[in-house]
């Protein structure tokens, strides 16, 4: 291996920070979930804020952070899937055109998790953004919003198992490690 390893800059330090903060919040919301209430609602609580930070930011951020900018055309998703399925790759210097489909079907599956979450905090528990709404609902709301809740959850574990899956192959097709990328904002070039 060369020592004159190129790298370039990708992801800004926002975006990092703010994949590493949601994974250890949702962990953290994972693991208290059964154990400790509130711990959960925390947690859950910076999931959404961090989800909302990652929209305004989507929309106002940097041109490698806007949504509007990376946006992938159906031509290089299929270029891309190809590719994918021949063992073949095509460098990109962010996110591959599937991945930004990932990270869509992501932010919506927590933001559906959230939501759900936070309409249950205020049928259950009274309070909450939702509880004005909550005191009128009925029992068969909570039962729906429960089934919601559930749903998302079990959705964003197989998107968080293809995501893993995804960035593994990735990395090694692009001879890059994708995970030291995102804590450092380096991408190695491959020779």
């Amino acid at each position: 291996m060369s020592k004159d390893r190129k790298f370039i800059e990708v992801w800004c330090p926002l975006i990092r920070s703010f994949h590493w903060l949601l994974l250890t919040s949702f962990l953290t919301a994972w693991w208290a979930d059964g154990r400790d209430i509130r711990i959960h609602i925390i947690a859950g609580s910076i999931v959404f804020g961090l989800l909302l930070f990652r929209i305004i930011w989507g929309v106002i951020g940097e041109s490698g952070s806007r949504f509007s900018s990376c946006w992938p055309t159906a031509a290089a998703l299929r270029q891309h899937l190809i590719g994918l399925l021949k063992l073949q790759h095509r460098f990109y210097p962010g996110h591959t055109p599937l991945g930004l489909i990932m990270i869509v079907l992501l932010l919506v599956s927590l933001l559906a998790l959230t939501a759900s979450g936070m309409a249950l905090m205020a049928l259950q528990l009274g309070i909450g953004v939702f509880a004005g709404w909550a005191a009128k609902a009925s029992f068969v709301a909570e039962i729906i919003i429960q089934t919601v809740h559930g749903w998302s959850f079990n959705t964003l574990q197989g998107l968080i198992v293809i995501h893993l899956g995804g960035v593994l192959l990735e990395s090694l097709l692009q001879g890059s490690n994708l995970v030291s990328a995102m804590i450092t904002g380096k991408k190695q070039l491959k020779e």
